[in-house]
């Protein structure tokens, strides 16, 4: 089915509805053939209506025969706007119901085929009739309440001049609708992806750009903003740098908003502020959203709703980078290199300096100083999990601060007291009668690590056993020679050649005695062995003249037992200095 064949329909109905409303009679034949040229002119269109397999042409025909006449008659000559805009949309919709249209194309180009041929109609009358002809009683009888009669006494050659000027007005309509057409047949999916596919990348651009421009125009804020894509969203853009200050882009969000678990409630705090000072992640929660453009909405809220949901988190500047500076009592340094840095800045405005980020370190400062009151400060040191080198060197430093009071934190870049005053309160506390006697045992305790090179576990509740076995081995390392006294010894002999002649020459009992002593030591999980000399500075042989005897006696390697008491001089020596023959024999 053509347009030639629902043409002939459409003349001949267009026809009987002017009639009825015309009491005095026209030429039927000429005004017939004037409607028929008209359509039978624009078969050279067709290709715009031809709908092929998608619809049925037959269904459009019964429509128009059985049901179009009064479609029509509303749609030309009823007297209320709404009447004729209803009956037009009627007409369309039964059309594509009628031709079984499925597809969205094939309605689409039903309605077209519909829609030009009550047109073409239409325009007949409208330019053809003037009030003195033909006058087309929709056109004006929204404003009176009675039916118009007009008798038509025009020419042929009236009627000739209007279907010409209708003729080339519908042709350049159709030409319109051709084009328009042929630019959605351009930007058809189909179309697009067959350049695609043959590597015709810029002309999909160049359509691409073409098809953004001409959608643009229909942007509420044209020539301003215009529409884009970006990445799989349509939005608007600026068309300008000017268009940008006019209406700038924004986002308006409503949610709930915390820092931590600090929720904010209270206008008058700048969570932004907030959040900075104590360096917390910004949570917002968003319940809704809308983009604005200066002050009117976007049309396009996609991107808007694209937070609905969902937490937009903020990440505060950070405070400056850490300093080096190093931790003086009066003129003496016991930190050479402590990293300061600001950690927190409390609601008062207190400022909380530490250096907890520096991780190698087991000494913790905090410096707590306020602008507005920078003569009160707050000190506080702590320790964790270091070495008794460590631990000696804090307790000293707390020790001195508590006499001395005159704290310094030196800034080593700008080679200046960063801060520095008078600390009265200084707070130690102690497991031992006093600091005093804490410093001395991590001294014996440092000494004999770094001495005999082994690491000491020292734990909470020290023995009297292990007490006395660190001050016994540290005081060996301290001196070069340890005093005591003795009351007795006893010793093994061997009998031999050597020992029988140094026996021999022994005229007298009194006599210096030395020997070298290997002392196996279990201490606070480090064990480890070292050799002593003693010496007893005055030892007299019991039973000097006995023992000669014996001696004399004896097989070589059968023991004998010796004993020593001291003589006038009950005083001996231990040391870790042994003669090296001595060492040797040990």
């Amino acid at each position: 089915m053509e347009l030639g064949l629902v043409g002939d329909y459409i003349a001949g109905l267009g026809l009987d509805a002017a009639k009825q409303h015309m009491e005095s009679k026209i030429d039927e034949h000429k005004l017939k053939c004037a409607l028929k040229e008209y359509i039978e002119s624009e078969r050279k269109y067709n290709d715009l209506c031809t709908m092929a397999e998608e619809c049925d042409f037959q269904g459009i025909v019964e429509y128009i025969t059985q049901e179009l006449l009064a479609d029509v008659e509303n749609r030309f000559f009823a007297v209320s706007v709404n009447d004729r805009r209803k009956a037009h949309e009627e007409i369309i919709s039964k059309a594509v119901a009628y031709s079984k249209a499925s597809t969205t194309e094939s309605k689409k180009r039903v309605s077209r085929l519909i829609a030009i041929s009550l047109e073409i109609v239409r325009q007949f009358f409208k330019k053809k009739i003037a009030v003195s002809d033909y006058l087309l009683a929709a056109e004006i009888v929204d404003a009176v309440n009675e039916k118009i009669v007009s008798a038509v006494e025009s020419s042929t050659s009236a009627i000739q001049h209007t279907v010409l000027e209708s003729k080339n007005e519908l042709a350049n309509q159709l030409d319109m609708v051709k084009q328009s057409m042929a630019n959605g047949l351009l930007y058809s999916v189909e179309n697009m992806s067959q350049m695609a596919a043959t590597g015709q990348y810029s002309q999909v651009e160049k359509n691409l750009r073409k098809l953004l421009a001409g959608m643009s125009v229909e942007h509420p804020l044209y020539p301003d903003y215009g529409f884009t894509f970006d990445g799989d969203i349509l939005k608007s853009t600026p068309l300008s740098e000017k268009a940008q200050q006019k209406y700038p882009a924004r986002l308006n969000f409503k949610g709930t908003i915390r820092a931590g678990s600090h929720y904010f409630n209270d206008a008058s705090i700048n969570p932004i502020d907030y959040a900075y000072r104590h360096q917390l992640k910004l949570v917002m929660s968003i319940d809704e959203a809308v983009k604005l453009l200066g002050n009117k909405p976007d049309p396009i809220q996609t991107e808007a709703e694209q937070y609905v949901g969902k937490e937009i988190i903020a990440i505060p500047p950070e405070f400056p980078e850490a300093f080096p500076c190093s931790i003086k009592v009066g003129e003496k340094t016991y930190f050479d290199y402590i990293l300061l840095r600001t950690e927190e800045i409390l609601d008062d405005g207190t400022y909380v300096i530490g250096n907890r980020e520096q991780t190698n370190s087991t000494i913790y400062f905090e410096i707590k100083v306020n602008p507005q009151n920078p003569q009160k400060e707050d000190f506080t040191v702590n320790i964790a999990n270091a070495n008794n080198h460590e631990l000696l060197n804090y307790a000293k430093f707390m020790d001195e601060l508590a006499q001395v009071k005159d704290l310094h934190i030196y800034a080593l870049n700008v080679q200046k007291d960063f801060i520095a005053g008078i600390i009265n309160s200084v707070n130690y506390e102690t497991g031992f009668n006093s600091v005093a006697d804490e410093i001395d045992f991590l001294k014996r305790i440092c000494a004999i690590e770094d001495y005999f090179n082994v690491k000491l576990n020292v734990s909470e509740n020290i023995s009297e056993e292990e007490y006395r076995c660190v001050f016994r081995v540290s005081e060996l390392i301290f001196n070069d020679e340890v005093d005591s006294t003795w009351k007795e010894a006893s010793f093994t002999g061997v009998p031999g050649e050597e020992f029988r002649k140094q026996l021999g020459d022994l005229d007298t009992p009194i006599v210096m005695l030395s020997y070298v002593e290997i002392c196996d030591v279990n201490l606070f999980g480090a064990e480890f062995e070292f050799k002593y000399m003693r010496t007893y500075r005055c030892a007299v042989m019991q039973e000097l003249d006995r023992i000669k005897q014996l001696v004399s006696c004896l097989a070589d390697g059968d023991p004998i037992r010796i004993k020593f008491t001291p003589g006038e001089d009950k005083s001996a020596f231990d040391t870790l200095h042994i003669p090296e023959e001595l060492e040797q024999d040990a």
